[in-house]
């Protein structure tokens, strides 16, 4: 394509031989001489020159450029830890990893495997999640343990339920501790997640533990007990939803928790847009010596149309105050149904 603007342009004679050629940015311009007049008096010649505007650059795109996927460099710096994500999508492969076979505090996040842990039992016939246990307010460990207020005088019963869903939409430690006594402890936890074919998850001790070990946070960000890795736990997330981990009416029950998780409404959940459903459970870890033990988010995103995300995201050591981490995991979730990771 060839742009043209025709101007007079006026040159000497000894110019008029040859074609000048400079740049003006994208186009250059060509000096074409052409001879004129002679004036007598002064024997000079001039030549009329037509300046010609040729368009020899390619052709402008007008398609937006592709916007670079991932994260920066400076994104993840944000978050002033050390971060683990992994995501899939509904085919079930892994299509982002950052950190993703390592092993990240899983904090409150251990109660899911453990209601998985529960009802594969419930599935075995082994107990019925109708099953009341009697929980006396003396046995309320001092974390957070909103069950407390529902114990009437110096004990009262819930059934297996319901301490579930206190576990996972509440988050309640001492539901939590209970879950795991009645499923045999927390190495038959580890063991059950084993035998379902889940790897880098594992249960190792309640909550009444876990949490005054969380105060030597040095240690505490380099053990291995009481971790999952993002892979691991995505892959759990993926066997789950697809009903490879318990039967059809178990599944039914723990995914209606973790959809109605109250938790963590800043994080996976304020990246999505509306009409998307967000199936999770986050666990958050105290603030020592400047230091986060752990703040993490993982879940399965549905989509109006059923699209589907199982994402992992952990965060620990972090010295960022816990709106930028929540912010950033937002980040992701927007990204990841956006296809930009």
């Amino acid at each position: 394509m060839v742009d043209c603007l025709i101007l007079p342009f006026v040159c000497s004679y000894s110019q008029r031989k040859h074609f000048l050629i400079h740049n003006t940015g994208t186009k250059p311009i060509m000096l074409l001489p052409q001879t004129r007049t002679r004036n007598a008096s002064h024997m000079l010649l001039t030549s009329a020159c037509l300046i010609v505007l040729i368009n020899l650059a390619p052709p402008v795109m007008s398609a937006k450029t592709e916007q670079k996927k991932g994260l920066s460099d400076a994104e993840l710096a944000a978050v002033r830890g050390e971060v683990g994500i992994a995501v899939a999508d509904s085919k079930g492969s892994e299509s982002f990893g950052l950190n993703q076979g390592k092993q990240f505090p899983m904090q409150s996040v251990c109660k899911l495997p453990i209601s998985i842990a529960i009802l594969r039992l419930a599935d075995a016939g082994k107990l019925s999640i109708e099953d009341k246990i009697t929980i006396d307010r003396k046995d309320v460990i001092p974390y957070y343990s909103p069950i407390k207020d529902a114990i009437k005088g110096k004990q009262s019963d819930f059934t297996i339920r319901n301490l579930m869903t206190r576990a996972i939409c509440e988050s309640d430690n001492t539901a939590c501790d209970v879950l795991i006594a009645r499923a045999g402890g927390a190495a038959a936890i580890t063991r059950a997640l084993t035998e379902a074919g889940i790897k880098g998850v594992r249960v190792d001790r309640p909550e009444g533990t876990i949490q005054p070990a969380s105060k030597q946070i040095a240690k505490f960000l380099t053990d291995p007990r009481d971790t999952a890795t993002p892979s691991g736990m995505v892959d759990l997330l993926k066997k789950l939803h697809k009903g490879e981990l318990l039967s059809k009416q178990s599944t039914a029950v723990v995914m209606e928790d973790l959809f109605n998780c109250k938790t963590g409404s800043d994080r996976l959940k304020a990246g999505l847009p509306k009409g998307w459903k967000l199936a999770h459970k986050t666990g958050t870890g105290a603030d020592v010596a400047g230091k986060n033990a752990g703040t993490n988010d993982v879940g399965i995103i549905v989509g109006p149309k059923g699209e589907t995300f199982y994402v992992a995201i952990f965060t620990k050591g972090s010295k960022a105050p816990l709106p930028k981490r929540e912010a950033f995991m937002a980040k992701v979730a927007a990204r990841a149904i956006a296809g930009e990771l």
